[in-house]
């Protein structure tokens, strides 16, 4: 059984999450019943508790069924008279955790748990704090700013948005430039991710607090981003398989970057990074063009594709790795990271062989945790301290 302290349970940067900063406030609302109008204290419908888990609630007072459904597990909630229906689920472990609320086998957004965005929809979560991860907390430390902005894209002939953290001070340094990384997210996800699910500003400002990263500004774009009047995101596995990206990224957003905010424009102050489907965009762009780029993140993710758990043979932009002499001059970080309990583990540990073979330099980290937020926070938190040390 877990114990979390409350401090960590109440703590603002558990809290933060896409649609406000603090969480919401009970409230009581008045309705028509058949039996005349009644009030309805509405509460929180998922609560931290110290031991560990999560009390969950659902008001439904006309279903038949209400149940939830979060990492593997099914919990059927138990109806009380007050029209709420009521039960606790326990993880194994801490973390970012979704779950999903059926009424009569419906899938349904339940109003007062957190909303998120994920697997190409919006959903409710939880998160559990985990006291070996308190990077993750609000504390009493100079801020950095997160910024949205939108450019016309030439590439996809639409406006693009991006997020963007610039570190504490850097609205009064004028005079100093930052180096840059690109920060992508995983498939079905969006520009939002790395902020409301990744906490990658307060991890950010914990860590400058603590001078243990290099200060940065950190771009976060959409990766699933398409021409418009595309109806699907073109994707393929040879040369361009993250379709448009690519092309977006370096034609359009890293202009857009270095004439409006104050960056450092050379190679070896720009670094690429992503997770899942941004690690195969990151592996791709670092292989292609190191001209551009001095490092590379891959957080569960690889040099390669991966379809049904294999790979789908030689990818023409691997071709870098047999020059390891050019590929460790030119990039400075390759860091790659999985989580232990990944079902593709063995093939990271099968590409640790061969880079060790070619004679490429990697870091290579393994955390505890599945294809999910746990593993991707510890492996940003880990590379972030690395980066532009040379």
């Amino acid at each position: 059984m877990m114990r979390i302290p409350k401090e960590h349970i109440e703590n603002q940067g558990y809290d933060s999450r896409s649609y406000a900063f603090s969480k919401q406030q009970p409230y009581s609302v008045r309705a028509d019943t058949p039996d005349g109008q009644k009030v309805i204290h509405i509460k929180d419908a998922v609560e931290v508790l110290e031991d560990g888990r999560v009390r969950l609630n659902m008001y439904a007072p006309n279903a038949k069924s209400v149940k939830v459904v979060s990492r593997k597990i099914q919990v059927d909630l138990v109806k009380g008279e007050d029209g709420y229906w009521e039960g606790c689920i326990a993880y194994d472990y801490p973390g970012f955790k979704n779950i999903d609320f059926y009424i009569d086998d419906a899938l349904v957004i339940n109003p007062m748990a957190p909303i998120g965005f994920g697997s190409n929809r919006v959903m409710n979560y939880v998160e559990v704090p985990d006291q070996e991860q308190d990077y993750l907390l609000m504390k009493d430390v100079p801020h950095g700013a997160v910024i949205q902005e939108f450019f016309k894209s030439k590439v996809t002939g639409k406006y693009e948005s991006c997020y963007i953290y610039t570190p504490p001070g850097y609205q009064k340094e004028p005079d100093v430039k930052y180096p840059v990384l690109y920060l992508q997210h995983g498939g079905g996800e969006n520009e939002t991710c790395w902020i409301y699910q990744g906490k990658t500003n307060f991890v950010m400002d914990n860590l400058i607090a603590e001078g243990k990263a290099v200060p940065m500004i950190i771009v976060m774009n959409n990766g699933m981003t398409r021409k418009a009047g595309e109806e699907k995101m073109p994707m393929s596995f040879g040369g361009n398989m993250m379709g448009v990206f690519k092309d977006m990224l370096i034609e359009d957003c890293i202009p857009f970057i270095e004439a409006n905010y104050r960056v450092k424009t050379d190679k070896w102050n720009r670094a690429i990074a992503g997770l899942s489907m941004g690690s195969l965009q990151a592996a791709e762009i670092i292989m292609t063009r190191y001209d551009l780029f001095s490092a590379a993140g891959l957080f569960t993710g690889y040099t390669y594709p991966v379809i049904n758990g294999r790979k789908p043979g030689p990818q023409p932009y691997e071709a870098i790795l047999n020059d390891a002499e050019t590929f460790n001059r030119e990039v400075k970080l390759f860091y790659r990271a999985i989580g232990a309990e990944e079902v593709s583990f063995p093939l990271i540990k099968e590409e640790d062989r061969f880079c060790a073979e070619k004679g490429i330099n990697t870091v290579s980290s393994v955390f505890p945790g599945e294809h999910e937020w746990y593993v991707w926070r510890a492996a940003s938190h880990e590379f972030f301290q690395l980066l532009f040390r040379w």
